[in-house]
C-alpha cells in the first residue's frame, strides 16, 4: 500500500517539479533583474490605456530621466489629483514651461488629461506589459501574498525533496 502511494506521488511530483521550475526560474530572473535595474511593477487598474494595456495587466516600468521622454512614450507619473497613486498614460506633447511638463492622454480617452505632468512627477516609462498578472498582484496582499508567493513554492520544494529522499533510500536499499 505504501509503495503504491510513493509510486503515485512520484508520477505527480516529477511533472509538478518541472512546472514549478519552469514558472519559478523566469519569475525569479525577471524580478531579480527588475530590482537590479531599479525597475518596478505597476498594475493597470483602469481601462484608460485599453486595448494595448488591458485592465488587470502588470506594467514593467523602467526608470527614465524626464529629459529622455519622447512624444509617444507611455510614461508612469504621480497622479496630480491623488499623489499616492501612479498613472500610466502616453506623453503626447512637451510643454514649453519651466520646469518642463508634458501633456498626457490615455489611449482609450478622447481628450488629453486636464493637468500637465511636471517632469519631477515622472517615475518611468512602460517597457512591456504582462496581461492578467496585475489583477493577481492587486488582489493578493498581506498574509495571503506571503502564503502564495513564499509558502506555496516552499511547500512544492519540500515535497520534491521528500520524494527524492525516499527514492534515494529505496534505490539504495535495493542495491
Amino acid at each position: 500500500m505504501i509503495v503504491g502511494r510513493i509510486s503515485a506521488l512520484r508520477r505527480v511530483a516529477s511533472p509538478l517539479g518541472i512546472v514549478a521550475f519552469a514558472v519559478m526560474v523566469p519569475l525569479v530572473m525577471m524580478t531579480g533583474a527588475a530590482f537590479l535595474f531599479g525597475w518596478r511593477f505597476q498594475p493597470i487598474e483602469t481601462g484608460s490605456m485599453a486595448p494595448r494595456f488591458p485592465v488587470g495587466s502588470l506594467a514593467v516600468v523602467e526608470p527614465i530621466d524626464p529629459a529622455d521622454v519622447d512624444a509617444g512614450s507611455v510614461i508612469v507619473f504621480v497622479d496630480p489629483y491623488d499623489r499616492s497613486r501612479l498613472v500610466a498614460h502616453r506623453a503626447v506633447q512637451q510643454l514649453d514651461t519651466d520646469p518642463p511638463a508634458w501633456r498626457t492622454q490615455g489611449d482609450a480617452n478622447s481628450t488629453t488629461d486636464a493637468l500637465p505632468v511636471p517632469s519631477r512627477d515622472i517615475v518611468g516609462r512602460v517597457r512591456w506589459v504582462i496581461p492578467g498578472v496585475g489583477a493577481l498582484v492587486t488582489s493578493v496582499r498581506g498574509p495571503l501574498a506571503i502564503v502564495l508567493l513564499v509558502g506555496l513554492p516552499l511547500a512544492v520544494l519540500v515535497l520534491l525533496e521528500i520524494v527524492s529522499a525516499r527514492r534515494s533510500a529505496r534505490d539504495g536499499s535495493q542495491a
